[in-house]
């Protein structure tokens, strides 16, 4: 049998089951599901009394119709899923003039809920995945996180219970992948994602060039985003829950559309454009950088052999920081709006000075993730589970994050979830690898090239889309990679030639 790569066709139809109706459980008696009715009508008047009730009401509709979805349509309500937790920031904004602003708020809980639910389900039917490596790493990362819940050193069980929320919920996205996530899935969702890049950048570049609606400057006054300003002029974030995460759409949809071109798809060329000036006026230099290197090695990787991707990467990255340097130091020469001049020199005085620490942070950062590493030894438990995320300082938690998902593992969890972690990461890229190597398709590239752009950042809860993107792709990559060696291992019949 060759090992030639197998169309898309082929792996959709030997897991048609990604397409269907998942079988029924049996779901709720019709008593509990008549009580939760008639509870929901009687405290509805009540719960508009409050902006937490107004706002739990919405997330309450939001949660069903997309869980409805999932349900009866995989393939739209993935999408759904990702457009929510894609535009939750702005809505969230957008709801304060009519409902008011709370700090804790309901519609942020939507995702968790599903994914909670979902995985709980795989548990309860005795059908979580443990047939591949990743997935048994996954088993036991997860049972690690949840044991580190409880650590006493993060600050209290609050801390641990809402860093749940930013560390457990992005990996249970896998399990989604694993069930749903068919090469025709994927190439929807990675559809869906250039889609609200493209949209979210047109958004952003207004906020840039005009100012924020009157609910967003409301939101920044009560919630005192101060990271927003650079040098006196206020950066976009679009309609996403940060400017970090509106970077990384962006960069993520860069990426996808390159792994197009590469797969001789030239219209997937025209909104690069238009998305690297709204990354750039951004001023996010650590995504532009990625963005560059994911680029390049998706370039390299085009090699029909594994030894001609290193000289055909250094050739590439050569190119490419030359292309940057000339580049920045013309823009440096333009003259720029008031709106946007800030912005443009944070960005050129940054990359073209790397080294030095009045125009570049990255010796900061670095420390930063250095010294995450070596407190994971320092202290082998590990601070718990939320001592490196938001939730340790809103709820009065000792710990902060050290800018990568690995050190952050390492401070949180100890050395033994740093290692395990660092298990996780290299079975992914050895599968991605694998599975491009074997299909050469657009959808495998787009993956391989998701994973290096977001290297460091699979784990950045707080970014509700981007975490969700990652590890569904990962699921199903997990899950495709599986079928396609099961197929090439499987004896063609007695006669049939490959």
């Amino acid at each position: 049998m060759n090992n030639q790569a197998l169309p898309n066709s082929s792996i959709q139809a030997s897991h048609p089951e990604t397409l269907r109706r998942p079988p029924s459980s049996g779901g709720l008696p019709w008593q509990l599901r008549l009580l939760i009715f008639a509870g929901f009508i009687v405290g509805a008047p009540f719960l508009f009394q409050t902006p937490i009730g107004q706002r739990g009401l919405l997330a309450a509709i939001v949660f069903g119709l997309i869980g409805m979805l999932l349900i009866f349509s995989p393939r739209v309500g993935v999408s759904a899923l990702l457009i929510f937790l894609a535009v939750i920031g702005g809505v969230r904004r957008w709801l304060i003039p009519l409902v008011g602003y709370t700090t804790t708020d309901p519609l942020v809980l939507v995702g968790p809920a599903l994914a909670g639910l979902f995985f709980l389900n795989l548990l309860a039917t005795r059908t979580l995945p443990g047939d591949t490596r990743l997935a048994r790493l996954q088993m036991w990362f997860v049972g690690f996180m949840v044991l580190e819940i409880l650590n006493p050193l993060q600050g209290g069980i609050t801390v641990g219970v809402a860093g749940a929320l930013f560390y457990i919920v992005p990996i249970l996205w896998y399990y989604l992948g694993r069930k749903f996530g068919s090469a025709a899935l994927l190439k929807r969702v990675f559809q869906v994602t250039v889609g609200i890049a493209v949209v979210a950048s047109l958004y952003g570049l207004y906020q840039t060039w005009f100012g924020y609606l009157p609910s967003e400057t409301a939101w920044m006054q009560l919630s005192g985003m101060g990271a927003l300003s650079v040098g006196g002029t206020l950066r976009a974030f679009s309609f996403f829950t940060s400017f970090a995460e509106y970077s990384w759409v962006l960069c993520l949809a860069i990426v996808i559309l390159w792994a197009a071109f590469l797969r001789r798809n030239t219209i997937a060329l025209v909104p690069i454009p238009l998305l690297a000036v709204a990354v750039f006026l951004e001023s996010s230099r650590g995504c532009v950088i990625s963005t560059l290197a994911a680029c390049v090695a998706l370039w390299a990787v085009q090699g029909r052999t594994m030894k001609s991707w290193i000289p055909r990467g250094a050739l590439a990255l050569g190119l490419t920081i030359i292309g940057m340097v000339v580049s920045l130091q013309q823009i440096q020469q333009q003259s720029f709006s008031a709106q946007t001049s800030d912005l443009v020199a944070h960005q050129t005085s940054g990359l073209l000075n790397p080294l030095d620490a009045k125009s570049s942070t990255a010796g900061i950062h670095s420390s930063m993730i250095l010294g995450g590493v070596v407190q994971g030894f320092k202290t082998p438990l590990g601070e718990g589970l939320g001592a490196t995320t938001l939730a340790a300082a809103k709820f009065d938690g000792a710990g902060a994050g050290t800018e990568l998902d690995i050190s952050n593992m390492f401070a949180s969890l100890g050395f033994i979830g740093g290692f395990l972690y660092l298990a996780i990461i290299i079975t992914v890229f050895v599968t991605a690898v694998r599975y491009w190597n074997l299909v050469r398709s657009g959808v495998s590239l787009a993956i391989l090239g998701i994973l290096v752009l977001m290297t460091g950042q699979w784990l950045t809860g707080a970014q509700y889309s981007t975490a969700f993107l990652i590890w569904f792709s990962i699921g199903a990559l997990d899950s495709l990679y599986r079928l396609e060696m099961k197929k090439r291992m499987t004896p063609l019949p007695q006669g049939e030639i490959a």
